[in-house]
């Protein structure tokens, strides 16, 4: 299972093209909302129903997660109440499950420590969330 996470202000094109593009492939793909109802709005007003909610996601059977960019929803992703994206993120590490975060969400995996000793991108100015990384880099 591929869980695409959104909160209010996701990049819709970053979030749905995974899941379309996903879904194309015939790989299994849940759209998961972190606002506790099912409807999210994207960063341009484009409202989505999400599969399912945090409380529906399933850590045995996870094979990715993907973080779309977005602001404010990478933001929430990173800091918000709901610490599910968090947990998984950090579940995802810790057991070599891919991760993939999009434009401005490799800060949601930069606050958390994951990308010590590993080469990520993000949107230019977001790199301070990156810092670690960028410390490495710069050796």
């Amino acid at each position: 299972m591929v869980y695409v996470f959104l909160a209010d202000g996701f990049e819709e094109i970053e979030a749905l093209a995974c899941v379309d593009i996903l879904r194309r492939a015939k790989v299994e793909v849940s759209t998961v909302s972190v606002n506790g109802t099912s409807t999210v709005t994207g960063s341009h007003n484009i409202e989505v129903k999400a599969d399912i909610t945090t409380d529906d996601v399933n850590l045995a059977n996870i094979e990715c997660a993907v973080y779309p960019g977005g602001m404010p929803g990478a933001e929430t992703l990173s800091t918000g109440k709901n610490d599910v994206p968090k947990i998984v993120a950090i579940y995802c590490a810790e057991n070599d499950v891919l991760v993939g975060a999009i434009c401005a969400a490799p800060l949601v995996l930069g606050r958390l420590s994951l990308l010590n000793g590993k080469k990520a991108t993000c949107y230019p100015g977001f790199e301070m969330s990156l810092k670690v990384l960028l410390l490495q880099v710069r050796e």
